[in-house]
């Protein structure tokens, strides 16, 4: 395998950092090219949600039907953009030569066309738009260069890969925890907390535990990985410290999504029960002034704001009470940090090789 096999190897398994300071930046353009489609599309498809105009009261639709419409707009927004950015991930690394071209038509998409899109249609100053754009350009270069991407990709994809196993434990912990949290979402003090609260202090109560989250993850992802930089010949030179920092980054992210899907899922079943289990007149008496419907991308969803908060606060508690239920567990370990730890080991050898081949040159 080649120096750039290599780097697109360690690029690919989330570990940038392996990759020599003098070819970080490598074929930066087109490994940027993703983003900037995903970019685009966002762009065009919110603005298009924008635009749409439902009416909840409508008959022929009904109250459902006007909720799944809704949410497959909400949902769409975030959907298909990711879907064009992996596709075309995929045909650049697929034709090679195809990278440049492609990776210019993005640029000119996101530089010139987008500009003039929105232009033509929301009449926005196409001087200041395209400013703008190239300001996300230069960060979004910077960011790949920097390797956020590649940590980022493969730190999602490990986790989606390792869910079924989280499912399981899950099934475990669930069942007490789900009885801690339907109780507390039952209380109408609690609703009257979360419902007076602002979007920022709500934020600011999720960056707490996911603070709290770190405290408790950090220092089982440095022991697990002090075992592995012997030094010697399997694993080449000792690890910088940024080498370091790589390999507690990817597992801490992996970690963080897996928590992150299932704090999603918490908050969803809790949305759902609150639809099915308050009525209209419940929901008035408890938020009082807060008991208007909670909206995205200018859509009037079917789900009070207080609710969601609610959903959203509890979904925060569970999950780190999940984090810290699972981690202890010998299953987790067998089924999460064995697999990443054998990864890692695969990725000091890779790496022995590509030291190796780099001095012979």
């Amino acid at each position: 395998m080649g120096d750039r096999d290599t780097e697109h190897w360690l690029r690919l398994n989330g570990l940038p950092y392996f990759v020599r300071p003098d070819a970080r930046a490598r074929h930066l353009l087109p490994r940027t090219a993703p983003f900037l489609v995903f970019a685009v599309a966002i762009d065009v498809l919110s603005s298009f949600v924008l635009e749409v105009d439902i009416d909840p009261d409508s008959a022929s639709v009904g109250d459902w039907g006007w909720a799944l419409v809704a949410l497959a707009l909400v949902v769409a927004v975030p959907v298909v953009p990711s879907v064009l950015a992996v596709a075309t991930a995929r045909v650049l690394r697929s034709r090679t030569r195809a990278k440049t071209p492609v990776a210019l038509v993005a640029l000119v998409l996101y530089l010139v066309v987008d500009p003039l899109y929105f232009g033509l249609v929301a009449h926005e100053n196409p001087v200041a738009s395209v400013a703008q754009n190239a300001g996300v350009v230069v960060a979004a270069l910077a960011a790949t260069w920097m390797g956020v991407g590649a940590l980022l990709s493969w730190a999602l994809r490990a986790a989606l890969r390792q869910f079924g196993a989280l499912g399981q434990l899950a099934t475990r912990a669930l069942p007490i925890l789900m009885l801690v949290v339907v109780f507390a979402f039952f209380a109408r003090a609690l609703w009257e907390v979360t419902g007076s609260m602002s979007a920022s202090r709500l934020l600011g109560v999720a960056v707490f535990f996911l603070v709290l989250g770190l405290l408790f993850t950090v220092p089982i992802m440095r022991r697990e990985l002090s075992a592995l930089d012997g030094g010697d010949e399997a694993t080449g030179p000792p690890l910088s410290r940024l080498e370091r920092f790589n390999l507690a980054v990817v597992m801490v992210l992996a970690q963080a999504f897996q928590v992150a899907i299932f704090a999603a899922l918490v908050c969803v079943f809790l949305v759902v029960l609150g639809r099915l289990a308050f009525s209209d007149e419940v929901l008035n008496l408890w938020l009082g002034a807060n008991a208007g419907n909670a909206e995205v991308l200018g859509i009037e969803l079917p789900v009070r704001t207080g609710m969601l908060k609610t959903a959203v606060f509890l979904s925060c508690v569970s999950s780190l009470n999940f984090l810290v239920s699972v981690s202890t567990a010998a299953a987790y370990r067998a089924s999460f940090y064995d697999p990443l730890l054998d990864q890692a080991r695969s990725a000091l050898a890779v790496r022995a090789a590509y030291r190796d081949e780099s001095q012979a040159h």
